[in-house]
Parts: C-alpha cells; sequence; structure tokens
C-alpha cells in the first residue's frame, strides 16, 4: 500500500534536530558488535553527515517527511571547495577532539570526494528512521537527489561501501549503481549516472 501521507521536500530548519537523531540512531557506524555507538561518536556522524549540509548548502538536503515528522533525509555536496575547506576548518576538528582514528578517516574522505567531485560526481549519504524503512522512501530519496544533482550539471552520484554483502550493496545495485573502484580490505566505490 503506498503511503499517502509520506512528503519528499527541501530541508527547513525545524528538521535539524529530528533528522540528526535519525542519523544517530540509523547510520551503520553507530553498531559494533550489536553495542551502540557512544554519544561522542554519534556527534561525529553528524559532523560527517549531517552539519556541514544543513548549515553551508541546505538546498542540497531532501527530507522525508510522514505525518508532518521527519523520517528521513539524504544530502550531497555540490560545492566542492566549500565543503573541502569547511570540513577541514570546522567539522574535521571536531572529530579529531571525540576521535583521532575517525577524523584522520574523514580528512581521507573528504580528499577522496575532492576528486571524485572535480569530475562532476556527487557523494551522497543517506539515513532512514528503522520503523519507515522498506516503504520506498530511500528510492524515493535517491529518486529526487538525482534530479536535483541533474539540474545543477552534476553527471553522478557516488559513494563507498563495505563490500558486496551489506544491506546498501544491494540496494545500489537494484538502483543501478556500478561498482567502479575497489578499495584494500574490500571496500567498494559505486556510481549511478544521472
Amino acid at each position: 500500500m503506498e503511503n499517502t501521507t509520506l512528503v519528499i521536500r527541501k530541508f527547513i530548519e525545524s528538521d535539524r534536530e529530528a533528522l540528526r537523531n535519525v542519523l544517530k540512531n540509523e547510520a551503520s557506524y553507530t553498531q559494533k558488535k550489536k553495542e551502540k555507538a557512544s554519544e561522542g561518536k554519534k556527534e561525529c556522524l553528524c559532523y560527517m553527515y549531517s552539519d556541514y549540509y544543513f548549515d553551508f548548502e541546505p538546498d542540497n538536503v531532501i527530507v522525508a517527511v510522514d505525518d508532518g515528522v521527519p523520517c528521513g533525509f539524504i544530502v550531497g555536496s555540490l560545492d566542492t571547495e566549500l565543503f573541502v575547506q569547511k570540513m577541514n576548518e570546522i567539522y574535521v576538528p571536531k572529530i579529531m577532539k571525540i576521535s583521532k582514528v575517525w577524523g584522520i578517516f574523514h580528512k581521507i574522505c573528504v580528499a577522496v570526494n575532492k576528486k571524485e567531485d572535480l569530475k562532476g560526481g556527487v557523494a551522497f549519504h543517506i539515513n532512514i528512521d528503522h520503523t519507515h524503512q522498506g516503504k520506498k522512501i530511500g528510492t524515493k530519496l535517491m529518486k529526487a537527489m538525482a534530479e536535483n544533482i541533474a539540474e545543477k550539471g552534476k553527471k553522478y552520484l557516488y559513494l563507498v561501501t563495505e563490500n558486496k554483502k551489506t544491506v546498501g550493496y544491494a540496494f545500489y545495485s537494484k538502483l543501478g549503481f556500478k561498482v567502479t573502484k575497489h578499495y584494500i580490505g574490500g571496500s567498494l566505490m559505486m556510481i549511478q549516472e544521472v
């Protein structure tokens, strides 16, 4: 049955805390051996995957709202120079205070993203509240982001996923993403042209 109360729309400031909570509760990085991450590491997730976008590129944040409540979102940076600058000035230092390992990891991700972005790609991050998963919300958010970046002259969406055994890999493959790079440890870069 199609969800008739679901709305896909651009971010508004009043979405911020609800979306940060979705990210904290649902991002795969919050679980390690079924143990929840510390509050500090959950804040790192927000620095990495929400706060920059909410603060500096809110037009590139697309939100799923069900019955008036934000239940998922997708972000993508279309301003490479601003992304790199603000990540290195503001967010990586905040992450480093909590976890040097995550800080170094994110600094590497920013460098990798810059190379892909300059080729016309857009890295994205998506999260959906677990009570709303399985309702095609992710597919709708992905479609909305693809339309958003195509309108702005970008060529493809991309991400790095852990390996072919993840739920994410199956989801992105079903949407037409193709593996373009293999990394040490089994991680894969996947892209979808828009």
